[in-house]
């Protein structure tokens, strides 16, 4: 007082760390001042007038000051982007009353500040009774131990059904009350999830990448062996035809080998994926056909799957792109019927409209789920087992290709999906029938370079059953350094060898012979892996895929022969 020190007050903070607040300080300032007048008057009784008009006046700014503190806090309070409520704890505990809450807690809560005060948590927010049942344990263990707590509360709200997510700092007042300071990160624990999605759906992408790859390089092996099952007995067949036992058992073989080309072709025609995809008029029927022809290898054999496919129901799609959708129907009719049932895929015309229909006899949806499965990241499946996309995109290529989807089904009486695209017309030209008859040779001179033993044996016996001369090498190498010497009328070279590749071989052969002929003969489609060099298209006479059979090859060489 009157710039003399007439005391100390000394305040500490015992049981709370850092619980001195600038409101207590505030508050001890405006008690200080009169501590000193009362010290002061004790000592100069005698000056009391003047005294008391300075305590007035020192009360009036103190009062200012108060209220302008007060006013500062109000603002903090209201204009934090957090929820705040202050808790007033009851009967030993065992509940809470709200004291106070600022604006950001009503609007989070959609409530009223006279709905909420003085009321127990409970009461409160009947919106939410869930997440304060769980917020009234933690509310407890603060008040008993006095210890902060965080924690994320992550529950449905209400009867809605819609997932919400809180995340609560939660502490002790001096008093006894309780302050819980919370944000709802619903939206960000949202995104979260998404991303973790798409992150999942990036990593089936790159393994399905990686199938694809993989397809790729199982194709050409496979064809290899099929080469040389089907050059051996087509050769075996030649050299038997009077045999009738051999004849029906080659027609087995040949059915068999038939089989395994359908499985590579469709496995490979599925793998295709990311660039441009092109729409072109194709069969519906006949990409059910392929995509029927993989999940009918691995589905269950307790899943009974009927096909009922009208005939030419052609529309403007791209057959890859449609290939996955029904492959993710079909997958999830499955998924469906963990228990067996019956599939059936059906499609017909009507109304210019081409229609498919796939119907499961699974365990179905209910009507909430039915309005979410074209959703992205919607999926009923457990953690791990689906992104959430299937459908999504599924309904997306359906929309690309100017078709729609609708679905009906009600729990425990299956699912039935039904797509409709636009038809279009495709004239019907008269093809002339395949010729079966093998164009032999004049004992011309072939060259076959092949490092598969097997299909080389066979392709060289196939060969040489047409009327040729064969020269068979395992060797690129040798191959051109026997060239000149052997002068060959003509050359069947694999695509895909270990010391030179095909490509690398046509060009140093033509640099040996500039009119040499040579045709292609390799596991790999002509636009597989890497494909054929630009500049070695225009020097062959011929690509052959295999495996390939006797007239193939006949008029493959044929051609070359005579170009």
């Amino acid at each position: 007082s009157k710039s003399q020190t007439r005391g100390i007050i000394y305040v500490d903070s015992v049981k709370q760390p850092y619980g001195f607040r600038k409101e207590d300080l505030a508050l001890l300032t405006a008690l200080s001042s009169p501590a000193a007048i009362a010290v002061e008057n004790a000592l100069l009784y005698s000056n009391l007038e003047k005294i008391v008009e300075t305590r007035t006046k020192t009360l009036g700014e103190t009062e200012e000051k108060l209220q302008i503190n007060e006013a500062r806090f109000k603002a903090i309070f209201n204009n934090m982007s957090s929820g705040v409520v202050v808790y007033k704890a009851i009967d030993n505990g065992k509940d809470f009353i709200i004291l106070d809450s600022n604006k950001a807690d009503l609007k989070i809560e959609k409530t009223k500040k006279k709905q909420k005060l003085q009321k127990s948590l409970l009461e409160s927010s009947p919106n939410f009774k869930d997440i304060n049942l769980l917020l009234l344990e933690t509310l407890k263990r603060v008040w008993k131990t006095g210890k902060p707590e965080s924690r994320t509360i992550t529950l449905s709200k209400g009867e809605e059904n819609i997932s919400i997510s809180r995340e609560y700092y939660i502490y002790r007042l001096p008093s006894g009350e309780i302050v819980a300071i919370y944000d709802d990160v619903t939206d960000r624990k949202k995104s979260e999830a998404e991303q973790k999605a798409l992150q999942e759906q990036l990593l089936h992408s790159q393994k399905i990448e990686s199938i694809g790859a993989f397809a790729g390089g199982t194709a050409h092996n496979f064809r290899n062996i099929l080469q040389a099952i089907l050059g051996n007995i087509e050769y075996i067949e030649m050299i038997n035809t009077e045999n009738k036992e051999i004849g029906e058992l080659t027609q087995s073989i040949y059915d068999s080998v038939e089989k395994g080309v359908d499985l590579i072709n469709n496995l490979l025609h599925f793998s295709k994926r990311g660039g441009k995809y092109e729409l072109t008029k194709v069969d519906l029927g006949e990409v059910i056909k392929e995509t029927h022809g993989i999940i009918d290898r691995v589905f269950d054999k307790n899943i009974e799957i009927k096909l009922n496919l009208q005939k030419d129901l052609f529309i403007k799609g791209n057959s890859s792109l449609l290939s996955q959708v029904f492959m993710n129907l079909l997958s999830n009719a499955r998924d469906a019927m963990k228990d067996g049932g019956k599939l059936l895929i059906e499609t017909k015309k009507t109304n210019h409209k081409v229609v498919a229909v796939i119907s499961d006899t699974g365990h179905g949806m209910d009507k909430e789920t039915l309005g979410k499965i074209f959703d992205p990241f919607f999926t009923l499946k457990e953690a791990g087992q689906g992104t959430g996309l299937g459908l999504s995109t599924t309904h997306g290529i359906v929309e690309q290709h100017k078709g729609t989807i609708s679905v009906k089904s009600k729990p425990g009486q299956g699912s039935t999906f039904t797509i409709s695209f636009p038809s279009v017309a495709v004239r019907k030209s008269k093809r002339a029938k395949p010729q079966h008859v093998p164009i032999l040779g004049k004992g011309e001179k072939i060259l076959i370079i092949d490092d598969e033993h097997p299909s080389l044996e066979a392709i060289s016996n196939l060969t040489e059953s047409l009327g040729y001369k064969t020269i068979s090498i395992d060797t690129p190498v040798e191959a051109l350094n026997n060239y000149k010497k052997w002068a060959p009328d003509a050359v069947l070279i694999d695509r895909s060898m270990p010391e030179m590749d095909g490509n690398t071989c046509i060009k140093e052969i033509m640099k040996i012979d500039p009119k040499a002929k040579a045709i292609f003969v390799s596991g790999y489609e002509e636009s597989g892996p890497h494909g054929v060099d630009e500049k070695v298209k225009h020097l062959i006479n011929g690509y052959l895929t295999k495996p390939f059979g006797l007239v193939e090859l006949s008029r493959a060489l044929s051609r070359a022969l005579a170009t």
